[in-house]
């Protein structure tokens, strides 16, 4: 039996050390969030921006996507009047990227939503939502919308 307290207390010492996460994917939560998805249909096919970005919107669950090119200006907005939004966004990735060049994604954690800044080719994504996105599914909007502007 001291083997047993002596093993569990270096394993806990070990994960908090390590940063070990256990948290266990919500399985149920994504089935129901698929089954509900599957229901709606998004059509992209559309040549007006303002259309397109209302439908991405609702498909990938976001507040607010916002496209600018580095220097700020606004090349796709969902919201109609976010130059304040895209001139913070795009300073603040561009002084990240300066201090740590191979930076991909900053995500931060607001009050009430998740400000998510990515770089896709000359352009910074901004995208506010109620949670956080992952890499692959800023890429994936990111790709829709650049497959639409062709």
């Amino acid at each position: 039996m001291p083997k047993k307290a002596n093993g569990s207390i270096f394993h806990s010492i070990a994960e908090k050390l390590l940063g070990i996460d256990n948290t266990a994917i919500p399985k149920q939560q994504l089935k129901a969030i698929n089954e509900i998805l599957s229901r709606f249909k998004f059509d992209t096919n559309t040549k007006d921006k303002k259309k397109l970005m209302e439908v991405l919107k609702k498909k990938h669950l976001v507040d607010s996507i916002l496209v600018a090119q580095r220097n700020g200006s606004i090349v796709m907005d969902s919201n109609g009047n976010s130059i304040k939004e895209a001139i913070c966004g795009t300073a603040l990735f561009n002084y990240i990227q300066s201090e740590m060049p191979k930076s991909e994604t900053v995500l931060i954690k607001g009050e009430k939503d998740w400000f998510m800044l990515f770089p896709q080719r000359e352009n910074v994504f901004i995208v506010r939502a109620p949670s956080s996105m992952s890499c692959i599914e800023l890429k994936a909007l990111a790709k829709e919308i650049e497959e639409t502007k062709k």
